[in-house]
């Protein structure tokens, strides 16, 4: 602790000098012990070791020290411009911009400053660091709400109000978003946990912006009819009214001042109807987005482009970060589409049995819109025309993820010229003969961006890793941030580990998938899904490269690696990688990506002998769980060629016909060592 409260006063001192004495209350209080300088300066000297290699270094000056460091590298300097930008994009009426600088810069926080490090005389310096950044999230949060996203804040301002409760103006933000977003008893439920908790810790009625939302509620309640045919009785009020508290907002000459605010019942008291809800359902915006510089770059041009019915589709392999870029993306133009922002996942991966049809998408779109479940047309045809002429002229942004191909897009996409669809996909996609398309093809993380992805997933609880300690993780994980983020995840969850010991397991194939799992699931599930939606002979192919002992192959060696004609052996190589199975790093040559590899190496043959995928027994002190209740079926891994094969249209291709019936089949299970990576992490 001694190091990290000295460190920790050179960082706050932004290269100005700072004296031993002050580092010795600092690191000891009132009450320093003999040798207090004497330690201290044998603690300078470990750190000057230890930072080294970042470029900073300790120097002495008079009677203490000064950190000689790059603005750049302190992530409090990075805080700080993000906030300043953002600021003036908000005296430039850019409050959409200013929202991703806020985000940005709140993202490189992972809790309070020096949480951990107990020091009087730090803490009373960064209480008002921490003070700025609970603003941030504060102004932020007002903008978002004006941007009628009361739904997709509330799990977050629930935290915050968990952390700090007697915050008043979080609280009222908490409050409005329940309330704008239908839960009107728990709006009504929080105001009276914090009315309560003021008034039993400290004495104190609610302040004018808690108190001004309570009465808000309370006006819109008692205006509502009692009659039960009233169209707006039980109606989500008028989100797209800007009933917040008062807010203070910045003023382009720095100065600040009081937002102005209508007031939805009064407008509805003179006559005018109000206004319905701008539809927003977009979730939120990825917190540890890194890198794409590139794509988002073009993205965003693209988007600024006019033009017909205009597409912009992003594909990739499993993981890559496809629906990251769209949400971000989205989120930077949000403020360009005022009529309605609109997210559809439609399932063409994940856990769902079959991808969303027409008719179910176009229901889910309509009701996103505004329309009343039981006003829903019967047929499709209907279905299309209503989505049309609540879509003909009006300013869309439609988010399309998972995709599974452009017949299912087409219906979906909103009439007229002032719209924009988002697309992202694991196939690729080809619609350039009904719309203007821009198709991107996302590829992996570079080694920068893969290392800033990998540390601000992992946080504070470990020392944020150079990025030429971080490679060999960051390699064994194919630079795939899905990969990266399960990795530095599980090192989040083990204080203990070493970032070479994590390196250590993911370097055991037996281990590597196993260990790249979150709650939600791991890289292995992602890999699965796509493998089971193969036919039966580009599954065989798979497995055949899998066990193959090189990354690489050509049509020549896929040929006679599969015992299949050469033609047919290109055809299945490009249907692969169409599914982004494979990559096609130049004209006839194939590339399979290693985790992917991982994966195929252990699949087995369904015809074989239909036993279960071999897995190590769990270490002898696991007893509390039977390997039973970890060990994956032989029905997930092993399915038979039925269950995974295509419509009968697409298996009809010369594929799995055209093998020799006494060619060789691969993928034997990994049995080998590794106890410590039992069938019971898979599960962790």
């Amino acid at each position: 602790m001694k190091h990290q409260i000295v460190l920790a006063s050179l960082l706050l001192s932004e290269n100005r000098r700072t004296s031993i004495g002050r580092l010795v209350d600092a690191v000891w209080g009132p009450t320093p012990p003999s040798t207090a300088e004497k330690q201290i300066r044998n603690a300078v000297s470990d750190l000057r070791t230890v930072i080294a290699p970042s470029g900073a270094a300790i120097i002495a000056v008079a009677d203490g020290y000064r950190l000689d460091i790059l603005p750049a590298k302190l992530d409090l300097h990075q805080f700080d411009q993000h906030v300043a930008r953002a600021r003036t994009h908000l005296g430039e009426q850019r409050p959409a911009d200013a929202i991703v600088e806020f985000r940005a810069a709140l993202s490189l926080w992972s809790g309070p400053m020096l949480s951990g490090i107990h020091s009087d005389a730090l803490q009373a310096q960064v209480a008002g660091v921490n003070e700025v950044r609970l603003s941030v999230v504060e102004e932020c949060i007002d903008l978002e709400l004006a941007r009628d996203r009361h739904t997709s804040l509330i799990s977050e301002l629930a935290a915050w109000v968990a952390e700090y409760p007697l915050r008043e103006r979080m609280v009222a933000q908490y409050v409005l978003a329940l309330y704008r977003s239908g839960s009107r008893a728990r709006a009504f439920a929080v105001y009276e946990q914090a009315r309560r908790r003021l008034v039993d810790q400290l004495g104190l009625s609610p302040g004018p912006e808690l108190m001004e939302i309570h009465q808000l509620m309370l006006r819109e309640d008692s205006d509502t009819p009692s009659d039960s045919a009233s169209p707006h009785r039980g109606a989500r009020l008028p989100a797209a009214q800007p009933a917040e508290p008062p807010r203070i907002t910045p003023r382009p000459d720095g100065s600040q001042g009081t937002a102005a605010r209508t007031d939805p019942v009064t407008e509805a008291s003179t006559g005018r109807p109000p206004a319905a809800p701008v539809p927003d359902s977009l979730p939120p915006d990825i917190v540890h987005f890194v890198g794409r510089d590139a794509e988002v770059g073009t993205l965003l041009g693209e988007a600024g482009q006019p033009g017909p019915r205009r597409v912009l589709t992003v594909d990739g392999m499993a993981g890559v970060g496809k629906t990251a870029l769209l949400l971000h993306v989205a989120h930077r133009i949000a403020g360009d589409y005022p009529d309605g922002r609109y997210f559809l996942d439609l399932r063409a991966h994940g856990p769902h049995p079959d991808p969303l049809d027409h008719r179910e998408a176009l229901r889910r779109l309509l009701t996103l819109s505004g329309m009343p479940e039981r006003e829903l047309p019967d047929t499709d045809e209907e279905l299309a025309a209503a989505w049309r002429a609540r879509t003909e002229g009006r300013r869309l942004l439609v988010v399309l993820d998972n995709a599974t191909c452009a017949e299912q897009i087409r219906p979906l996409l909103p009439a007229g010229d002032a719209g924009l669809t988002l697309v992202s996909s694991r196939r690729r996609l080809t619609m350039t003969t009904w719309s203007a398309t821009r198709v991107l093809s996302l590829d992996v993380l570079t080694p920068a961006d893969s290392h800033e992805l990998f540390c601000r997933v992992l946080g504070k609880r470990h020392a944020r890793p150079e990025q030429h300690e971080a490679a060999p993780v960051l390699e064994l994980c194919g630079h795939l941030p899905l990969a990266i983020s399960a990795a530095a995840a599980r090192l989040r969850r083990r204080p203990s580990w070493q970032l070479s010991h994590l390196a250590a397991r993911l370097a055991d194939p037996v281990c590597r998938l196993a260990d790249l799992r979150t709650e939600q699931g791991g890289v292995a599930d992602r890999f699965e899904d796509s493998y089971r939606r193969l036919n039966a002979g580009q599954q065989r192919l798979m497995r055949l490269l899998g066990a193959a002992p090189d990354h690489h192959t050509d049509v020549a060696k896929a040929s006679v690696l599969a015992g299949l004609p050469v033609y047919v052996a290109e055809h299945m190589l490009e249907d692969l990688v169409d599914e982004h199975l494979l990559s096609h790093p130049e004209p006839g040559r194939y590339s399979m990506h290693p985790l992917v590899k991982t994966y195929c190496a252990q699949l087995r043959d369904p015809d074989e002998d239909g036993a279960e995928r071999a897995a190590p027994a769990p270490p002898a002190s696991d007893t509390a769980r039977p390997a039973s209740d970890t060990a994956r079926p032989a029905a997930d891994t092993a399915r038979p060629a039925a269950d995974t094969a295509r419509p009968a249209a697409d298996a009809a291709r010369p594929m799995a016909d055209a093998a020799p019936a006494g060619a060789a089949a691969s993928g034997a299970a990994a049995t080998g060592s590794g106890a410590a990576c039992g069938a019971r992490l898979l599960a962790a």
